[in-house]
């Protein structure tokens, strides 16, 4: 009785992580910028140049304000009650240049911020090793290589992975 219960939990589990389905989530393959609010209030246009495989490609980033997560506190303690955070903005800009085949491995980048009038605020290149995103986790396989660049309040282009 017992070695029947012990092989019916074994065929469970293994039955288990064989048919465990994933979620149809992707991950965009290119580089994210940050750019300080410092910075931000200056920039009027993003432009980042990705070399690799002796190839360059070049795309201008659209910007978008940041904003971090806020909490407004939960009504009550127990399991019923309800919590609720809203979106606080930062001052920050963020934005994504797309790559497709964008790899793995180290590349390197020439940030470009200018300002209304043209006037470069960022002009720096810079080697950056892009990541892996596994949306799915480690079970479902895939992902896309993405990379994160930051501008800081000095003005300086940063690596973030």
């Amino acid at each position: 009785m017992v070695v029947a219960l012990m092989l019916t939990t074994l065929v469970g589990c293994a039955t288990d992580a064989k048919t465990r389905e994933c979620p149809l989530i992707g991950v965009r393959t290119g580089i994210g910028i940050t750019i300080a609010a410092a910075v931000a209030e200056r920039v009027d246009t993003v432009q980042i140049t990705v070399c690799w495989d002796g190839s360059c490609r070049t795309r201008q980033v659209t910007l978008y304000p940041g904003s971090r997560t806020a909490d407004d506190g939960c009504t009550g303690s127990g399991p019923d009650a309800v919590c609720s955070a809203r979106a606080e903005p930062t001052g920050e800009k963020t934005g994504f240049a797309d790559l497709a085949g964008l790899p793995p491995s180290p590349v390197e980048v020439t940030v470009a911020l200018t300002d209304p009038v043209g006037t470069p605020i960022v002009d720096q290149t810079l080697m950056l090793t892009p990541k892996t995103v596994a949306p799915n986790g480690p079970h479902c396989g895939g992902g896309s290589p993405q990379g994160r660049i930051t501008i800081d309040a000095d003005a300086r282009a940063r690596s973030a992975g």
